[in-house]
């Protein structure tokens, strides 16, 4: 408990430094931006950690994590120095905040009671993540190394695995316990987020209603973004309590839940699945939840979180709330951006701030950039094109100039950055079916679009001309651009033959809901109706991202398998959060009409909603196994019972190996003896133990999981080379035929250690391996594992 207790006090206390450059930010929010504060504590905090480790000013380990969170509060400072108003808005705010700081402090410990019952850190991507938050603490130099690369610099957007890092070291706790308290952070901080942005919004949106009223807005965002789940969950309880209803099942496209036939195996419900408790006890049924459209995958917020992998695109939540509501802030301000005149100290450090949230959003992940960049440019500029259009052309002058202060504050990460994007093309291929639609977003479009129309009911008798060319636009455009494309690629016919009619209706539906979203986003505009202009705008952008995944993807390593794969499942994880927010607006704003005919119209809505929850309540016990067994926060704890050399491993590499010392360990291809030597029986290495021992501590390893590594850095003939050449050399000390060859592939390595463990010895036959006692110096044996240390020149070995 104290660790978890240690952590709570590191995130809270990097929030509550934040606090006052939150109210100079959010001075109009009801909360003055507390719910914003703990993410934007920490893109600033991170921030300057980076900057300040890459330029080695600030020293490696705890003393320098510290050194930035109080940097941290010396902005802060300056920025209650700056504001005039700074103890009015305080007064005036201070008791919505002391409400989020009660919110965000139940979430965190209920996500970490949750956390407890699985806090193991294996499986899926998860040593992945493991690697990048050690490879934060551990690395002695900046940018960090890659731990499964060594010698090269991490490339992979990881900053957010830096502020959990930071976090981690501030608090005093090992990354085993940051990594499922980091989680905890994340959920709390996208929660009182959500509940910051949508206050806002529900405010100017309901106006004069009542407080009772208000609160239906940030409650059903906490619902649509962080619990609601995909309804095929209502099929799966369905299915595993025998109750199956064959013309239903394949109406909605989950065949695969039907039950198998005599002598079937495949893409069928066996009889061994069927449930032993109220919930589905399959396990792990609710992955299916988020691969029911073919090639594709289409996380949510609460698979995310309850599956555990602190992926980019989870840990980027909380901050995509704090760029969404500067958006708002912007959009609903009298002055978004300087133009004529005097440029005020308080209007500079607004800038300075925007610029590294901003900057920062690529490293964070990279995916959301263009998405949230652009919504908090269409708030500024548009936002002055309203009040003042005559100073429209020098807004955009300074919000290019912001854009290119935040692409400088991160340019020491954008010199070692490789992306595996190699190209936009138009997709071609049967698309989406409108059940398959339904199931994954119905609960959250519906909300939206719901929200929309209840909003063009407020715009009735305002003029349209304007605004109706523009929706066209929203709707024909990008129509028009996958049609010259697959023009220019010879693909036309092609793609409309194989594209479904199912698949053309839903980019129809998608379509239009973003085109009369967008129009009536602009009527209110026009009509200075800010707040339900900005709903109605969400509602549109989350349409057009998931109407824009119909037409086209980003060409990456999984063009040729499943070339739509990455771009559905990272845009459609924006579209859910923006989805999220406009749908409970809308939902607020129907909800408490006067008009029984209108509250109503909601129905539909709140019944998806509803049908949403499901998901959650049936995974939850399945997760957890019931919430039985013991509980631990360590992520590692499993390890001293399952597998105890292993535990003893890591513990003695964290306590005897230098941090950036380079560790010979298991590759993951396995070999066996044969008459003609040394044989490959399996070349397989991505999500097997590979790459543990560096995954567990931040040291480097010549190299890790294969493919991986070609996602981060581009599948090119030359990754490709280094890659196999490495796993060569690592393989080559462990099958050397004498030690003179071992220690000659050790040092082309630049290794200084080798560790034998359980996993080495079932991947090279014991007696290929050679007695490394001979050549090399025994630093920790307990019998079943061994560290050695590479000898330096003229040193004896000793055993």
């Amino acid at each position: 408990m104290a660790d978890v207790l240690a952590f709570w006090a590191a995130a809270v206390g990097t929030a509550a430094l934040a606090y006052p450059i939150a109210l100079l930010l959010f001075r109009r929010f009801p909360d003055g931006g507390a719910g914003l504060a703990a993410p934007l504590g920490l893109m600033l905090a991170g921030w300057g950690y980076f900057l300040l480790r890459t330029l080695s000013i600030l020293p490696f380990g705890r003393g320098g994590a510290l050194l930035a969170v109080a940097l941290l509060g010396l902005a802060g400072a300056a920025a209650w120095g700056l504001n005039g108003r700074a103890r009015s808005d305080f007064r005036r705010s201070s008791g919505a905040a002391w409400g989020m700081l009660a919110l965000f402090t139940s979430a965190f410990l209920a996500f970490a009671a949750f956390r407890s019952y699985v806090p193991e850190i294996q499986g899926t991507e998860q040593p992945m993540d493991f690697l990048y938050l050690n490879a934060a603490v551990a690395s002695p130099r900046y940018p960090p190394e890659d731990p499964w690369l060594a010698g090269h610099p991490a490339s992979y957007y990881y900053f957010g695995y830096l502020q959990v890092g930071l976090l981690s070291q501030a608090a005093g706790v090992p990354p085993s316990v940051g990594y499922n308290l980091g989680l905890g952070t994340v959920f709390a901080a996208t929660l009182t987020g959500a509940v910051s942005v949508t206050l806002a919004l529900g405010r100017g949106v309901l106006r004069h209603r009542r407080r009772a009223h208000l609160a239906v807005v940030p409650a059903a965002a906490v619902l649509l973004l962080l619990f609601v789940g995909s309804l095929s969950a209502l099929f799966e309880v369905a299915a595993a309590h025998g109750r199956w209803h064959d013309g239903l099942f394949r109406a909605f496209g989950v065949e695969w839940l039907l039950p198998c036939a005599p002598g079937q195996t495949d893409h069928c419900y066996p009889a061994a699945a069927r449930a032993t408790a109220w919930y589905p006890t399959e396990y792990w049924w609710w992955w299916r939840g988020t691969r029911v459209i073919p090639q594709t995958i289409t996380e949510f917020p609460f698979f995310s979180f309850l599956l555990g992998d602190l992926h980019p695109h989870l840990m980027a939540l909380p901050t995509n709330l704090l760029v969404l509501g500067l958006a708002l802030a912007a959009w609903r301000s009298r002055r978004p951006l300087p133009a004529r005149g005097h440029v005020r100290p308080a209007d500079g450090f607004r800038l300075a701030v925007l610029a590294i949230v901003l900057g920062g959003l690529a490293f964070l992940n990279a995916w959301d950039v263009i998405t949230f960049v652009l919504l908090v440019g269409a708030a500024a500029v548009g936002r002055t094109l309203l009040l003042r259009p005559r100073d429209a052309p020098l807004a955009s002058a300074w919000f290019l100039v912001v854009v290119g202060a935040g692409l400088l504050a991160y340019l020491p990460w954008w010199l070692d950055f490789r992306s595996q994007a190699s190209g936009f093309e138009p997709y071609v291929g049967a698309g989406t079916r409108p059940a398959h639609a339904l199931l994954q977003f119905g609960p959250v479009g519906l909300a939206a679009v719901t929200g929309s129309l209840v909003l063009a009911a407020r715009a009735r008798g305002l003029p349209v001309r304007g605004p109706f060319f523009a929706g066209l636009a929203v709707l024909v455009l990008p129509l028009a651009l996958w049609v010259l494309l697959t023009l220019a690629n010879g693909e036309f016919e092609p793609a409309l033959r194989a594209r479904t009619p199912g698949g053309f209706v839903t980019v129809g539906v998608f379509a239009y809901g973003a085109a009369f979203s967008a129009m009536t986003a602009m009527v209110l505009a026009r009509a200075n109706r800010t707040a339900e202009a900005a709903a109605a705008a969400l509602a549109a952008a989350g349409l057009l991202l998931l109407y824009g995944a119909e037409l086209f993807y980003i060409r990456d390593v999984f063009a040729g398998s499943a070339p739509r794969m990455n771009t559905v499942f990272k845009l459609s994880y924006q579209a859910w959060l923006l989805l999220s927010v406009a749908g409970a607006v809308g939902l607020g704003a129907v909800l408490t009409h006067q008009r029984l005919a209108l509250r109503l119209a909601a129905a539909p809505a709140a019944v998806l909603a509803a049908a949403g929850l499901v998901y959650p309540v049936a995974a939850l016990p399945n997760r957890t196994d019931g919430f039985a067994g013991p509980t631990a926060i360590d992520g590692l704890a499993f390890l001293a019972e399952a597998s105890p050399g292993e535990w003893a491993l890591v513990r003695a590499v964290q306590r005897l190996v230098p941090p950036g010392a380079v560790i010979v360990e298991a590759t993951g291809r396995t070999w066996r003896k044969s008459d003609t030597g040394p044989q490959l029986i399996s070349a397989n290495v991505d999500y097997t133990d590979a790459g543990r021992i560096a995954a567990r501590t931040g040291r480097p390893t010549p190299v890790g999981w294969y493919f991986h590594e070609l996602q981060w850095r581009g599948d090119t003939p030359r990754n490709r080379d280094l890659l196999a050449a490495r796993q060569e050399l690592v393989d080559g000390v462990y099958l050397a035929p004498d030690p003179a060859t071992a220690l000659e592939r050790l040092r082309q390595l630049g290794a200084s250690y080798v560790v034998v463990g359980p996993v080495e010895r079932s991947r090279y036959p014991a007696d290929l391996m050679p007695r490394f006692t001979d050549f090399l110096v025994t630093v920790y044996d307990d019998g079943n594992v061994q560290l050695y240390r590479v000898p330096v020149t003229g040193e004896l070995p000793t055993s």
